[in-house]
């Protein structure tokens, strides 16, 4: 079992607040599992991470990915987790 964290910022109303981004890999079928309330943006970063690493070459996991956004109280909006996903899925 592999863990990673990262930070990311999301909006709370007009401000910005922290927003930590957890991975865990394991072993079992393939797929990847997005918790903490995000929107459909966010859901898709998943694609367009694993489209970033077939373009430069690399082999995204398979394994069982969960990832989770918090604090999952806060909705979490738009692309702006791309990087943060894309960090902590290549522990």
């Amino acid at each position: 079992m592999t863990l990673a964290r990262t930070w990311s910022v999301g909006l709370a109303g007009v401000q910005g607040a922290m927003v930590e981004i957890e991975v865990d890999m394991a072993q079992g079928l393939p797929g990847v599992v997005l918790v903490g309330l995000p929107d459909a943006v966010v859901r898709q970063s998943v694609d367009r991470v694993k489209a970033a690493v077939a373009n430069t070459g690399g082999t995204f996991p398979q394994r069982r990915i969960t990832i989770g956004l918090s604090p999952a109280s806060m909705p979490k909006q738009g692309s702006g987790f791309d990087l943060a996903v894309c960090q902590v899925e290549h522990c």
